[in-house]
């Protein structure tokens, strides 16, 4: 199982979760209480459920999908052509 260091839930303890609110009736607050984590958290647990199923349940990556500083391809393709010329 691959988890953050931080995780209080695993994915299984995040489907218990969700099962406790939608199958055994409990209210958000009250699941989020037994298992150790926040109002906050057991919504966005139960709202990614409901948009993505269980896959939703897994963790996701922090790395950033783009970088806004990032070197233009243009300028690389030059310094790479620069130092070809350079060996």
């Amino acid at each position: 199982m691959n988890l953050h260091k931080h995780a209080r839930l695993s994915p299984r303890g995040r489907a218990l979760l969700v099962d406790r609110i939608l199958i055994q009736g409990l209210r958000v607050e009250e699941a989020a209480h037994a298992a150790g984590v926040s109002v906050r958290t057991a919504y966005k647990w139960l709202k990614r459920f409901k948009e993505e199923g269980s896959g939703g349940l897994t963790d996701r990556s922090s790395r950033p999908r783009h970088c806004p500083h990032a070197t233009a391809p243009r300028i690389v393709d030059q310094v790479l052509e620069q130092r070809r010329a350079r060996q």
